[in-house]
């Protein structure tokens, strides 16, 4: 009989159950706003154009103590809906500021499946700490985190850094120090409120630990530090396999990027040897992760308006001879296309030819200005024509086998 319990009570959660659990408990607690599954996409519209992402939720939800799982929806359902905080005073809320860093092309996907044709710069108050994560605020409530845009500073008469070190400020006030060993030289944070990543801000943390000097940190997710030496690399082959794990088996993925402290700041590094190679690919994967997903909001955005163009695919391959990644794009002649940034483009003269294979670089140079580069996080570049008589005899004295590069 226990067992028979067991099963029942572990079952996997039915993904379209789960979908509708959370459409029916929304329109509960928020009987004025309307809510609209899109079960293929699986999301919710929510009236006034705000996307609700399930994924997230399901993955926490099914991984969570069957105990759990309705206090966690229940909190997931009542922070869904951002309060108004538009005459919300300064001094109501600065005590409540906290740090938070954003996947940038995760922000952006938002604002393309959203419509807005602007620039993630005009959508989003942030600042960048690479071409991938930025630094955000946010009020940070009993059921939400609600973040703070341009029209609340102005408000406010505060600017951004100003804000900044308030919220830095908080975040080191809001808990005692709390990280674990994984492995010799590798710590990994264990807050358990949702703002590990935002800590390596709170930059004296990172030099309590007993890792020596010139610490390095990844964060996958929101709710993972990792920190190690960049003079460790058995640490720092530990560090890029526990992001792997995070970033393709949990959820809420933040960063692939490894941040070596310098003189006071962050900044985007790649280590040497075995972990840089391992880096890497990690980083190439969740890249093309990246680009499909971006592919298929463009596409959709695109089915709405009615534009015909062709979003290209970033596509990986494993080189023959040292077992590494490179990515290529391919335009076809006479074929209007977005192209993702890629190392190589597979340029085809005729739909069954065989592909001239070019360094994008080359491609760039050669196209000049009639690859216009588009507002996106994940670079695309747009190309009507393709490239003429004169930029093709250029490429072909500067051509890569394709043998060199097939799998």
């Amino acid at each position: 009989m226990l067992s028979i319990l067991r099963k029942l009570i572990n079952r996997p959660v039915d993904q379209q159950k789960f979908a509708d659990t959370v459409l029916n408990a929304l329109q509960r607690a928020w009987p004025t706003s309307t809510f609209t599954l899109d079960r293929e996409k699986f999301q919710i519209q929510q009236s006034g154009g705000g996307l609700i992402y399930l994924q997230n939720i399901f993955l926490d939800y099914s991984r969570a103590e069957p105990k759990l799982r309705r206090e966690q929806l229940d909190r997931f359902v009542q922070g869904v809906v951002t309060p108004n905080t538009q005459d919300v005073g300064y001094e109501d809320v600065k005590e409540q500021l906290l740090p938070v860093l954003r996947n940038l092309s995760g922000m952006d996907l938002v604002r393309i499946e959203g419509g807005d044709d602007k620039p993630l710069t005009f959508v989003m108050e942030f600042r960048p700490l690479s071409d991938e994560l930025g630094m955000a605020l946010a009020i940070d409530s009993e059921l939400s985190i609600t973040q703070i845009g341009s029209d609340a500073m102005t408000r406010w008469g505060k600017s951004f850094e100003q804000l900044l070190a308030v919220a830095i400020d908080n975040l080191r006030h809001k808990a005692a120090p709390s990280f674990h060993q994984v492995s010799p030289g590798l710590f990994s944070s264990h807050y358990g409120d949702y703002y590990d990543a935002p800590r390596m801000l709170v930059q004296e943390l990172i030099w309590q630990l007993p890792i020596g000097s010139n610490p390095v940190v990844m964060v996958p997710n929101r709710v993972c530090l990792l920190v190690c030496s960049a003079d460790d690399p058995v640490a720092l082959g530990d560090l890029v396999e526990q992001a792997r794990s995070i970033l393709l088996e949990e959820s809420r993925p933040l960063s692939d990027e490894m941040f070596k402290l310098t003189d006071g700041s962050w900044t985007a590094w790649h280590p040497a040897g075995e972990p840089g190679k391992k880096l890497r690919r990690l980083q190439r994967e969740f890249l093309v992760s990246g680009y499909a997903e971006q592919k298929q909001a463009l596409e959709g955005l695109h089915e709405k308006s009615g534009i015909d163009v062709f979003v290209a695919s970033q596509v990986l391959v494993e080189r023959k001879e040292d077992g590494q990644l490179i990515s290529y794009a391919v335009l076809t002649n006479g074929v209007h296309t977005w192209l993702p940034k890629a190392d190589l483009v597979f340029l085809l003269e005729e739909v069954d030819a065989e592909p001239l294979v070019v360094s994008m670089s080359d491609f760039l140079e050669c196209v000049g200005a009639t690859a216009k580069l588009l507002p996106y996080v994940l670079p695309r570049y747009e190309v009507i024509d393709f490239p003429n008589e004169d930029c093709m005899s250029w490429l072909k004295e500067r051509a890569t086998s394709l043998a060199m590069v097939s799998a």
